[in-house]
């Protein structure tokens, strides 16, 4: 109890300092724009005619709880992605640990501690993605009051009981099949759930509305699809908006909970020794070569960054996985039905164009974790760089020339799904290539500047930077000037596509522009460049002045 107290007064006292006021307000901005996403979506799904005529009404005895189980299936994806994402680093690697075990305190009371901090965290996931659904669709029926006070307990029905069983596994093949391959298979795992995670958000968000009609029809003729643990809070909120709530309806969702808690109370018992087998076996993937460093700052800062990269097998997995969801979005032609649809351009601008978007999507999927390289993620060094008598500029270079490198495998993806999904000629991937790279030049340019706002990157009093809600508003700050960066190639599509209305564009007018559109897109790219070394380089010359 007192660690859970402990936990609480951390969050009450978040608004008493400047830090914790930045992580607060980004928390709130961040849940409030899924939140209204999820609304507005919502909204529209629930008041569309076709899903009223196709479903009945929605006070139905079988429609009502199929609709609010199809608003609660966010609430295992998120339990899924969080208990596999996170669940290793977690259970096994926080910082609390060590004082924990050391403390004269039940052993279950660390990894109890930790589950209580999952089930938080997907509570305010769930309830950002699933209650504005559950919400839309309680307000067209006869639900009174104290049916939307059940929400919660609906929400924590669909996530505690996945959570605490995924937890419980971990902990269990941790604690007799501890070893080196185990972690690359857990980390393999946690990888493979963001990376589901994030399409599973991207084809919600771009899906189209007949199809989002048909899905909801789908769920709503097919309730075995449900998990019982949907089933159950469903069912429980449909009686709840009918009055007819019982105390029968009750006991499902109790069991669900209290078998989720014995469940993890199991696994708890054997955290402790898990624990020590996890960190028995942490030994190195790769032996350190002999081969000597170079002399060069910015080649030492660059090769530092590379091999931090190789020495994380989970880093490089998502890099793999990354490449997954690139062809997934290819294959599903995310973003570029309309641009292949415009029969009057020649198909090579077409398929240029195509590229293009999905190069911006990708680039605009990892250019925060690049960015988070030359501050916010290298808290460990950092007391280095302070110390250091080196030019703050030459190892700003390193870190943007590593950053350069990370971002030729968007590239390189786009152009393989480019060649699969499109059949696109080699003259019009060479076009595309020249364009990225310009583009790539605008990429690094936001990065450098974001990246080493002191505003948003100030270290503690300790040289760490505290990640959290100013984090966050980076990260929306790096995605927004990114894409008024590129502004000007979106104002070029939209006049191309306002001139085909009346004209016809063909091969050759193609060939004839494009010199001229990779000039300009080159040399707008090495402003943009310029530009951000230069204000990053000011900016990280005031992050490692003495204070």
């Amino acid at each position: 109890m007192s660690l859970f107290l402990a936990d609480l007064r951390t969050l009450r006292n978040l608004p008493t300092t400047a830090q914790g006021r930045r992580i607060t307000i980004g928390m709130m901005i961040g849940l409030g724009m899924l939140s209204l996403m999820s609304w507005w979506l919502a909204n529209a799904i629930v008041s569309d005619q076709r899903l009223l005529r196709l479903v009945g009404e929605l006070n139905g005895e079988a429609t009502l709880p199929r609709l609010l189980g199809y608003g609660l299936m966010t609430c295992p994806m998120v339990a899924t992605w969080l208990g596999l994402a996170t669940a290793q680093k977690q259970l096994f690697e926080t910082p609390e640990l060590m004082l924990w075990r050391q403390a004269p305190i039940a052993s279950f009371a660390g990894p109890l501690q930790i589950f209580v901090r999952a089930v938080f965290l997907s509570t305010i996931w769930s309830s950002a993605l699933a209650a504005p659904f559950v919400v839309a669709v309680m307000q067209r029926s006869p639900a009174p009051w104290s049916a939307y006070a059940l929400i919660p307990v609906a929400i924590i029905t669909c996530t505690v009981p996945l959570l605490a069983t995924l937890l419980a596994v971990q902990i269990l093949m941790v604690r007799f099949l501890a070893g080196r391959w185990l972690r690359l298979i857990l980390s393999i795992v946690a990888a493979l759930a963001s990376v589901a995670f994030t399409i599973w958000l991207l084809l919600n968000l771009f899906t189209t509305g007949n199809d989002r009609i048909e899905e909801v029809v789908a769920t709503t003729d097919l309730a075995e699809r449900m998990p019982m643990t949907v089933n159950a809070a469903a069912t429980m909120l449909a009686h709840a908006c009918n009055r007819t709530l019982a105390v029968e309806h009750f006991l499902p969702v109790l069991s669900w909970i209290a078998g989720a808690l014995l469940l993890f109370g199991f696994g708890a018992s054997v955290h402790a020794r898990a624990h020590e087998r996890y960190m028995e076996s942490d030994r190195p993937m790769w032996r350190r070569s002999n081969h000597r460093w170079p002399t060069s700052l910015a080649s030492n800062v660059r090769k530092k960054e590379f091999a931090q990269v190789l020495q994380q097998p989970s880093a490089l997995i998502g890099f793999l996985l990354f490449a997954v969801l690139v062809f997934v979005l290819a294959k599903e032609r995310v973003l570029v039905g309309n641009i292949l649809s415009h029969n009057r351009i020649a198909h090579e601008a077409r398929d240029i164009a195509a590229l293009l978007t999905w190069w911006f999507l990708a680039v605009l999927l990892v250019l925060y974790a690049h960015m988070g390289r030359l501050a916010l993620w290298d808290g460990t060094q950092w007391p280095l760089y302070m110390a250091s008598p080196a030019k703050p500029g030459w190892i700003l270079r390193g870190k943007l020339q590593a950053i350069a490198t990370f971002l030729m495998w968007p590239l390189l993806l786009v152009a393989v799904a480019g060649t699969l999904t499109l059949d696109v000629d080699l003259p019009s991937m060479l076009w595309f290539l020249g364009i990225a790279l310009a583009g790539t030049l605008v990429a690094l340019g936001i990065v450098a500047i974001v990246g080493t706002w002191p505003r948003l990157m100030q270290p503690d009093a300790e040289g760490q930077i505290l990640q959290g809600g100013k984090s966050f508003i980076a990260a929306m700050i790096m995605v927004t000037m990114f894409q008024l960066a590129l502004m000007p190639a979106f104002y070029l599509w939209l006049q191309l596509t306002t001139y085909v209305r009346r004209n016809r564009i063909t091969s050759y007018q193609v060939e004839e522009w494009l010199p001229w559109v990779l000039g300009a897109a080159v040399l707008y790219g090495l402003l943009v460049a310029t530009l951000g070394f230069w204000v990053g380089d000011r900016n990280y010359r005031r992050l490692l002045a003495p204070r």
